[in-house]
């Protein structure tokens, strides 16, 4: 799955993006939604799961912050739930009164987000759930127990379709009140494409903007696929992003010790890119608007490192998965150069092995300080009768001095693209 409009193409260069859940759930430091449904460790009755939006008071929201802190981490994208499963809509909408311009913000904040994301040359993005659970005429899922409306409303076809008619309006404000927006990000369709009208909705919102790129959790109208929580061992074909968050809990969580370690934070990035995906990273800000700092001092770090080596990230693609003994370590590659991802302090020269073309140069990342490297040529027999055989080997010499704490980026620029072998 891919988009094909030229506008769209940005999403499989982009690599990283930051996620935010916010609303009036994170009053309470609870999950986004997921507090509506029985047996929930952090359940709440609906009326007073409800009017914690009356309670939700973000006095320090300063989204020009948010997009700065964005494009210091380095991320490309930014994406924010305009609705939630609960119904709560941080945007103006004729459909519904539960929402932050007639409850307690008392203001539309999705306008000044885009407009903040779009003066840092972010894309912009908005999470917009399928079900809603404040909707009178959503109807109980019965295909996943899970995800029942807590109202229990029971199906009937026309109730279906007037919630349908908001569910497509509430789309229609977001892709024309706002200006541009370049991706919408859909989450759990419970139901099938006949019955939310997939294709309809897709050209509708293509209609409205057609450069936009849409996930595929509107059930077969995606552009690419959104593995969650967990990186795929065999990645998908096509574009494909993993949306994970920084601890445990998509919305703002209290502890502070529930945090994951920038290491762990950079590695996971590390290894989506040499795969070929995105990193959809979550930020959970507190009720007033302000982030985490556990969160800001995170993707400061992450920045850091982006800062100086992104070019082995941003709009890389992944070397053949069918050769790993070139290399001891992670690889991307970008066109005609081959990064190396030199994860520890090295004690012996950097090899790369077997990979045919001539090489143009050899240079560390983070400095762009040419290095000295050589190419030797090493003869072998494999025994069993297959003969001799002769392994192209490039020797890099990477002083201690030049090299980072966390991955040492090596780039090998090659006159034309490089060759990789069949491996056997």
């Amino acid at each position: 799955m891919k988009a094909t409009h030229s506008e769209a193409q940005w999403f499989a260069e982009a690599k990283f993006g930051i996620f935010i859940h916010w609303g009036p759930y994170a009053v309470r430091g609870i999950e986004a939604s997921w507090p509506l449904m029985k047996g929930n460790h952090q359940y709440l009755e609906a009326a007073e799961y409800e009017g914690l939006a009356d309670e939700f008071q973000p006095d320090q929201y300063d989204p020009i912050e948010w997009a700065r802190a964005a494009k210091e981490a380095g991320a490309k994208y930014i994406v924010l739930t305009a609705k939630h499963h609960d119904g709560f809509c941080l945007f103006d909408t004729v459909t519904t009164d539960y929402n932050a311009v007639q409850r307690g913000p008392k203001r539309d904040l999705i306008a000044p987000f885009v407009e903040a994301a779009r003066a840092e040359g972010l894309k912009v993005g908005l999470y917009f759930t399928t079900i809603d659970w404040y909707d009178p005429d959503f109807a109980t899922i019965p295909i996943r127990q899970g995800i029942q409306s807590p109202k229990t409303n029971v199906y009937a076809p026309q109730r279906w379709w007037e919630f349908h008619k908001r569910f497509v309006e509430q789309l229609r404000e977001l892709l024309t009140n706002y200006g541009r927006i370049d991706l919408i990000w859909f989450d759990v369709p419970g139901f099938g494409a006949d019955r939310w009208r997939s294709s309809e909705v897709k050209q509708m919102m293509l209609n409205l903007q057609p450069h936009l790129v849409i996930n595929d959790r509107l059930p077969e109208a995606g552009d690419y696929t959104t593995p969650e929580q967990f990186i795929p061992v065999h990645p998908p074909d096509g574009w494909w992003e993993v949306s994970m968050t920084m601890n445990k809990q998509w919305a703002y969580h209290p502890d502070s010790d529930a945090y994951k370690s920038v290491y762990q934070l950079k590695e996971t990035l590390l290894e989506v890119a040499t795969k070929g995906g995105n990193l959809l990273l979550n930020v959970g800000p507190h009720p007033n608007g302000t982030w985490p700092k556990e969160a800001t001092e995170r993707l400061a770090q992450i920045g850091e490192w982006l800062a100086h080596s992104g070019e082995s990230i941003y709009g890389s693609s992944p070397v053949p998965v069918h050769y790993p003994a070139s290399f001891y370590g992670p690889m991307t590659r970008n066109g005609s150069t081959i990064y190396l991802h030199v994860l520890d302090f090295p004690r012996f020269p950097v090899e790369l092995r077997n990979i045919g073309g001539t090489v143009k140069r050899v240079y560390a990342v983070n400095s762009a300080q040419e290095l000295t490297y050589r190419t030797i040529n090493v003869s072998g027999y494999l025994g069993g009768g297959q003969g001799d055989f002769v392994v192209s080997k490039l020797e890099i010499d990477v002083p201690t001095n030049l090299c980072d704490t966390w991955n040492t980026v090596i780039a090998v620029e090659f006159e034309q693209q490089p060759i990789f072998p069949e491996y056997k």
